[in-house]
Order: structure tokens, then sequence, then C-alpha cells
């Protein structure tokens, strides 16, 4: 749809964007993202004609855009810009109808009936019709930036190029303006170039991502490519952490601020543990990186309550626990919850060190496991622990039983380096402090 080849440019003699290369395919959705100077919006003003190239070119539909005529290339392309200064005081309604200017012929030629229904169509689109007849300028910054795309809709160009649109948009409106441009991607076919800020929102809606950085572009990738902690670190020189999305297989990021280590100094968790014949209770005074197949508080999160609770065996173990939390004043978002119907206080706990290393383990009723790390570990260490304390678990029982109870792996996180010889260490103790867990509890059932 659009190709741009050895294109170089800037203001004056200055060459802010330098050999840059790029094509984008009919429908697709390319994201531009970096740093603060790096050429974004004058790569998007080269890429829209707006701007001469020094060098290189730029062909839209297979023909140079300076070959274009003014109307024929609005036709074809629609602009929205970062943020667009009304010098008139024109109605909503009339500022979404200049969308329809390159399709009037003459100097006076009136709005047809086709005109009026994409005129009404765009601002249905952008969620402005109700505005219709109030003038702009008595409009806020993000409504007016919806007003805008309808105008640039309005158009109806097979390619929509838009500068960090999302900018003065709340977060439902940013959702919607971003749907409605992906929606319009995929069934229409609408080739959409846009400036972000946001690596996360570019990840989420984005084919296809591009990083600038000093005027030079690297290549095209896919997000879930492009958004690695590398990658980020060396473009916007700052540390991040990625995960991915919990419903797409889309990679997000976040920030690490400075004061991020929690707590500098080792918890006891043994001397903490609150031990009765119906409930173990622990409460760390800050949140741990938890990994847990519990009813309650299941899957990777942040908890600094941790409660194993004696219930009848035929009970909803979710139910209950989530009855209890409630009444006793526990809050669910930072509590992790398991249970189990037999005697709690039959619990063996021990605490196994190796140099700077420590790791408390707790093996209770229906040999349920904690496993509680004074220490940073990765995803990848806690999903492999979980693993390995179930192994451990089934080789000292045998396998003879067909249900066991869960496993739990929480972490301080107050280190940030976490070699491959730290994380193997760690591993053998916990694997063997584990199977010498589960053993005593054996032997205290018998």
């Amino acid at each position: 749809m659009i190709k741009a080849e050895g294109l170089s440019g800037g203001y004056g003699d200055s060459r802010l964007i330098k050999n840059i290369s790029l094509t984008v395919k009919k429908g697709e959705f390319l994201g531009i993202l970096g740093p603060n100077g790096s050429g974004k919006t004058t790569l998007l003003h080269l890429l829209t004609g707006t701007l001469p190239a020094i060098e290189g070119s730029v062909c839209l539909a297979g023909k140079p855009l300076t070959e274009y005529k003014p109307k024929k290339l609005a036709q074809m392309m629609a602009v929205l810009p970062q943020k667009t200064e009304q010098a008139f005081s024109f109605t909503v309604k009339e500022t979404v109808s200049f969308g329809r200017y390159p399709f009037q012929k003459g100097l006076f030629s009136q709005q047809t009936e086709e005109d009026e229904a994409m005129i009404r169509n765009a601002m249905e689109q952008t969620g402005v019709l109700a505005f219709a007849e109030k003038s702009i300028r008595d409009l806020s910054g993000g409504e007016q930036q919806r007003v805008y795309l309808a105008q640039a809709l309005a158009q109806q160009p097979r390619i929509l190029f838009l500068d960090e649109p999302t900018n003065f948009l709340d977060l439902a409106y940013q959702k919607e303006l971003l749907d409605l441009i992906k929606r319009l991607t995929r069934e229409n076919e609408l080739t959409a170039v846009s400036v972000f800020h946001d690596l996360n929102t570019a990840s989420l809606y984005c084919d296809e991502i591009v990083f600038i950085k000093n005027g030079t572009a690297g290549p095209k990738q896919k997000p879930e490519t492009a958004i690695t902690e590398e990658h980020i670190k060396a473009l916007y020189n700052t540390k991040v952490s990625t995960f991915i999305h919990h419903q797409l297989p889309k990679p997000l990021i976040a920030i690490q601020p400075e004061n991020s280590v929690l707590n500098q100094q080792a918890i006891p968790f043994e001397t903490l543990l609150q031990v009765r014949s119906d409930e173990i209770l622990l409460q760390t005074g800050i949140p741990l990186r938890t990994l847990s197949s519990a009813p309650v508080g299941s899957g990777f999160s942040w908890n600094q309550t941790f409660l194993h609770k004696r219930l009848p065996a035929q009970s909803d173990q979710k139910e209950e626990l989530s009855a209890y939390l409630s009444e006793n004043g526990f809050y669910p978002q930072e509590t992790c919850a398991m249970a189990s119907s037999g005697r709690l206080d039959r619990l063996v706990c021990r605490t196994f060190d190796d140099e700077e290393l420590s790791v408390c383990i707790c093996v209770m009723s229906g040999f349920s496991i904690w496993i509680l790390i004074n220490g940073f570990a990765t995803d990848q260490f806690f999903v492999r622990t979980v693993m390995g304390a179930e192994a451990e678990r089934m080789k000292v029982l045998g396998g003879e039983q067909d249900e066991h109870g869960e496993i739990l792996v929480a972490a301080t996180q107050t280190e940030e380096t976490f070699s491959e010889i730290i994380e193997k260490r760690l591993n053998q103790l916990i694997r063997f402090g584990t199977a010498e867990c589960v053993r005593e509890a054996v032997d205290l059932l018998e």
C-alpha cells in the first residue's frame, strides 16, 4: 500500500530521518515507536508528503506520492495529527463535513445524500453524533480528537496516519478509538500507520512495529518479537519487565521504579507462622510474588497473607474460603488461601540454608506444600519449582494417592540478580528440602 525507500529528511538542511526504508501492506496496522526526539513525527510528515524528502521516495499504491494531485491524494489518505488548532468556531457536523471536500466538484458544490450518510456514519462511529450542532470550541480535548478522527474517516481513506491518537482521551475512549481503527483494518482493509508512546497499547493493537532512534529505524517486527526487555532497554535506556497479557498472546511491559525492592531483610517465616488445629496463617507484612494452585489466589499474584484452612471434605472450597475471608476481615486481593480436611497442627516446617540462600518449606494436612523463598526468582523458576516440588512429593508418596494438596511458591524478590548458578543451587535446595519435609509428614501420619 505504501512503500518508502532510502527516505531522509528534516527541517532546513537537517536530516532528522536518515535512510529509512519500510513497506506497509493493505489492511496492516503499523506502530512507530521510539523515545522523544527520535524522529517519529518527522517520519510521519515525510510519509504523508507534508514534508518534502531530501533523499529517497515514497510510493502510495505503486505511484510516487509527488505525482498525486492534492484532491486525489486526500481521497487516498487521511491524517490525524496530535492536536489540531481550530481558528473558526465551526460546529461538529461542519468540521466533520470538511472530510468530504476531496469528493466534491466545483467551488460551491452542495453535499450529496452520500456525503450526508458518510458524515453521519463517521460521527456515529466515533461517538460524537450527540455533539453535532455544538461548536467544536466548546468540547474537551478528548472530544475534539474524536471529532477530527470522524473528519478523517469521512474522507473514506485507504490509508490513515495517526500521531499519538489517544493523547487526550480517557481510558474508555482510547479503547473505543483503537478498537474502531483495528476493526476498520480488518473489515475494510484500511491501512493504518500510527505513532505511539504507549508500548502496551501498540503491542495490543498493532500487527507490526518499527522502532526508531536518532532518526534511524530498525526492521518491522511483530509485537511478540519486538517487545522484549533487551529491545526496550536499548531503545529507551531504562529497565523494564515484560509479561504476557492474560487473555491474549501479546507482550506487555512494566517500568521498574528505583525503589522497587520492597524489603532488604530476610523474613523469619517459621517464627511468623500461626499454627492451630483448624488453621495455619502467615502474614508477612510485605507482598510476596506468588504462584499457587490454591482455590483462592491461584496463578501468579502478589500476596502478604497466606492461609490454610481446615474445611469439611465435601465442601465447596473456593466458596467456603471466600466467605471465611470476607467474614474475618481478610483482603482477597492480597490473600492466597487453600484448604484440606485433616488436622493442621501436624505441620512439618523446616528452613534450609545454603550460604546466602534461605528457603522455608512447610508440608501440611493433605500434603499441601508451601515453599517460601528469601530472595529473587524469575517466573520460569516459579513454574519449575512447582513442577519439581510435585515430582518430589509423588516420589516420596509412591504415587499411591490419587489426589494431593496444593503447592504454593512465594518469594520476597529482594535481589535483582538471578544467575544460573544461584538458580541451580536453589533448585537443589528446594527439591531436597521438599522430599525431607514430605517424608516427615508421612511419618507423622503413621
